[in-house]
């Protein structure tokens, strides 16, 4: 979405060349990232083995208890806080006599139009 807004002619060519600027910095950020970027992975972590099974499995448990412990934290205090909150009420029952007064028809006129299905009103 473009917005537009009044702005004086210093300020437009400010801005010009603030985001000119800007997207310089970016591009030239970028290509020296690619062009120094020349080191290798080793990917001997991820192996499995009998040695590291245990500490990935002791990290997993870890994890996933932290995880229950914060989300049930969580939990108690959503409904501490805001449980006894009573926000969602409707709204009350419309007469047909309202009805008639706000779209200028006669109750009788409102219960045709409730109770059957097409209203040609004249």
């Amino acid at each position: 979405m473009i917005i537009n807004s009044k702005q004086s002619n210093p300020r437009k060519i400010i801005d010009i060349l603030l985001t000119f600027f800007g997207w310089m910095f970016l591009a030239l950020f970028l290509y020296n990232f690619i062009t120094h970027f020349n080191v290798t992975v080793d990917f001997t972590f991820l192996e499995l083995n009998l040695a590291n099974a245990n500490s990935i499995l002791l990290i997993t448990v870890f994890l996933v208890i932290t995880s229950a412990a914060f989300l049930s934290w969580w939990s108690s205090y959503n409904r501490r806080k805001y449980g006894p909150l009573k926000r969602r009420t409707f709204p009350r029952a419309t007469s047909e006599k309202e009805l008639g007064e706000l779209f200028e028809l006669t109750e009788g006129e409102v219960r045709e139009i409730q109770y059957y299905k097409y209203y040609e009103r004249n």
